[in-house]
């Protein structure tokens, strides 16, 4: 019987000294970060956050009825926002302003290196 509560407690042991995955870094930006906005499809909004960094966003709607006339902006439940379902993001525009709900944000492929350079 203390054979078997010593083998117990060594196998508790090893889970618990196992380390945990690391999770990647979070990609996120703030929406005081987003510099203008553009069209690349039917459903799908590029958003410019520096020269370097792009982040696309799909909502449910044809983004072709964003009045593109007024102001256009990023609404948002929580500071950040971050690549992955775009659950609590708006992207907002119109007079009166109309929300369009985002389904997925994924960050857009860095652009490709002028060859000339």
């Amino acid at each position: 019987m203390r054979n078997a509560f010593l083998a117990a407690l060594v196998m508790l042991g090893a889970c618990a000294s196992t380390p945990a995955p690391q999770t990647a870094e979070r990609d996120c930006f703030r929406t005081l970060d987003v510099r203008s906005y553009g069209v690349l499809d039917d459903r799908r909004v590029r958003v410019h956050i520096s020269p370097q960094r792009e982040y696309i966003l799909t909502i449910n709607q044809n983004v072709q009825n964003l009045d593109w006339n007024h102001a256009i902006s990023i609404r948002s439940m929580t500071s950040f926002i971050c690549v992955g379902n775009g659950l609590g993001v708006q992207v907002m525009g119109g007079d009166p302003p109309l929300s369009y709900s985002v389904v997925n944000i994924e960050r857009a492929p860095p652009p490709a290196a002028d060859a000339a350079s």
